[in-house]
């Protein structure tokens, strides 16, 4: 026992220049990451309404109780079913639409390393610049979407898209959409580069046709890394707050409110810390999940 705990001794002396220059990462990770996660758990079993801290109960034990309230809330319930349709909407477009790009891009045409370039720009467009320039698009009174519209006889006169309740959820979604198709397509165009030509010569050779080849060669091969962009993607759908709350705040009327938007609005607009909190514990878990399954997909590829 006394040669081991020397033997740590001498480590730690001798490694300190090292633990010294990771510190300020782990003192980073710990005030930004680890203790902001462990007060959020503790905040959502408590009550802690800004509101009224005067309150006897004000920072006393609540037990489930922000959990029952917030499953008793109707804009919380729709607000699951909002991102239900968000994340699946976003998620089957988003996929067709790239595998499409990725075929298209990765056949030999003219000009094909401008077009690869000009389809990353949405991704390269920070979310709030994103946001900013396509409210703009939608303006009622000088967005160059109605005035288009207008011209062309499609609408009699300008309509507010992003304040209207059929419309505004569709509009954040055209701006995701937009905004995530290069993601998932870099991956599929990087699988598909991976497959040998010699492998569709052969298929060719033997008769089959392309819409045969892409469902026997090539899709069997992309699956998985096909899957794992997918999860990586999924995460970052469920988890976009930028684009919804900067074009519409969540409404009108939580018509385009998401979990996420839900949990900001309770912290800092009701100043519900508690509620909040335990939206944003489910959250956590649920993408804990699909974090989960991305790590054991990428260790089952490795």
């Amino acid at each position: 026992m006394k040669q081991k705990r020397r033997r740590k001794s001498l480590d730690f002396k001798k490694n300190w220049p090292g633990y010294l220059l990771i510190a300020p990462a782990f003192i980073a990770v710990f005030t930004l990451s680890i203790y902001p996660l462990f007060r959020g758990i503790y905040l959502s079993f408590v009550h802690y309404n800004l509101v009224r801290p005067g309150d006897a109960i004000f920072n006393t034990f609540a037990g489930l109780d922000n959990y029952i309230n917030i499953f008793s809330n109707k804009i919380f319930l729709q607000s699951i079913g909002n991102t239900v349709k968000w994340t699946v909407v976003n998620l089957v477009i988003q996929l067709l639409a790239a595998m499409l790009l990725a075929l298209a891009l990765n056949q030999k045409l003219k000009g094909r390393s401008l077009y690869r370039t000009l389809i990353l720009v949405p991704w390269a467009v920070p979310h709030a610049i994103a946001a900013m320039t396509f409210t703009f698009l939608f303006n009622a009174n000088v967005g160059i979407i109605n005035i288009l519209a207008v011209k062309l006889g499609m609408i009699t006169e300008s309509v507010s898209w992003l304040g209207n309740m059929g419309s505004a959820f569709w509009c954040v979604i055209l701006v995701a959409i937009w905004k995530g198709i290069p993601f998932q397509m870099i991956f599929i165009l990087a699988a598909l580069q991976g497959i040998s030509n010699d492998i569709y010569e052969s298929a060719e050779i033997d008769g089959a046709g392309r819409w045969q080849s892409f469902w026997t060669i090539t899709l069997p091969i992309i699956k998985e890394p096909l899957a794992i962009a997918t999860i990586l993607n999924l995460i970052g759908i469920v988890s976009c707050f930028n684009t919804i709350w900067l074009m519409t705040g969540g409404g009108p009327l939580y018509s385009t409110e998401i979990l996420y938007t839900f949990a900001y609005r309770e912290a800092f607009i009701n100043h519900n810390f508690g509620t909040a909190a335990a939206t944003s514990v489910i959250l956590f878990i649920v993408m804990t999940g699909f974090s989960w399954i991305y790590l054991r997909m990428v260790r089952e590829k490795e």
